[in-house]
């Protein structure tokens, strides 16, 4: 199971009061509070240092990359827009930023601008998929494709790719979890409908609560079935050393 503790970075400020602070990760966890209390901050903050491990395990660059100084600030955390978020200690604010996570692979301590990572011994890892899904998500009922839009949210435009992926691998009638709803494809007008027992409606015309659940269910439906009919297979060895030089090069540019 992994953990996170935080301090000082945006609303957040002394952090968990209980467990020395640290928030335990589970298979469902869930956040309560007032409106910009730090729920989502949360939230992002853990998407963003699952991928971090995950990319350390994979060894997509040296962990001396990782740490150089500003790497989370500068590379990880304008994904969220989180950037404005850390707090560096000077006279005005004594005590700066700290995150750490504790990880199946990897511990990762945030602290004066740099992380420092150690690898944890005898540990077992899995490869997870890691999405990040945006509450933004009600209007993709809304919005056309990609390649026609400009969103200055990266997470919400890999998401709304997830989400094309998932709408087009829809090929007959898929149940939703409330109301003995089904949600249909279709392809020639590229909508998703809402069915029911007397109804169907599309999903840019049914209730909030659908245009809330739907792309997040067929998304996360998507994400798990591609890893149970193991249809992403594993990159060979040169295709993963190809793979690291370039995205080394995109990340020197």
């Amino acid at each position: 199971m992994s953990r996170i503790r935080i301090k000082n970075f945006g609303p957040i400020k002394e952090g968990l009061i209980e467990n020395d602070g640290w928030i335990d990760i589970n298979k469902i966890t869930l956040f309560v509070g007032n409106q910009g209390s730090g729920k989502s901050t949360v939230a992002k903050l853990i998407s963003t240092f699952f991928w971090i491990e995950k990319a350390l395990y994979r060894g997509d660059f040296k962990r001396k990359w990782f740490e150089e100084d500003n790497r989370l600030k500068n590379t990880f955390l304008p994904y969220h827009r989180l950037e404005r978020y850390l707090n560096e200690s000077d006279l005005m604010i004594p005590q700066g930023s700290e995150i750490d996570y504790e990880g199946d692979a990897f511990k990762i301590k945030y602290l004066n601008g740099k992380l420092i990572i150690s690898e944890n011994e005898n540990y077992e890892y899995s490869l997870p998929q890691i999405m990040y899904v945006p509450s933004e998500r009600n209007f993709l009922s809304y919005m056309g494709r990609v390649r026609d839009l400009k969103l200055n949210s990266q997470a919400m435009s890999e998401f709304l790719i997830e989400f094309e992926k998932a709408s087009e691998s829809i090929k007959k009638e898929f149940d939703l979890p409330i109301n003995n709803a089904k949600i249909t494809y279709d392809r020639l007008n590229r909508n998703l409908n809402i069915t029911g027992e007397n109804y169907r409606i599309s999903l840019s015309h049914s209730s909030s609560g659908f245009q809330s659940l739907v792309p997040l269910f067929i998304v996360t439906h998507h994400l798990s079935q591609s890893i149970l009919d193991q249809k992403e297979q594993p990159m060979s060895p040169d295709a993963m050393n190809k793979f690291k030089r370039e995205m080394e090069l995109i990340w020197s540019n």
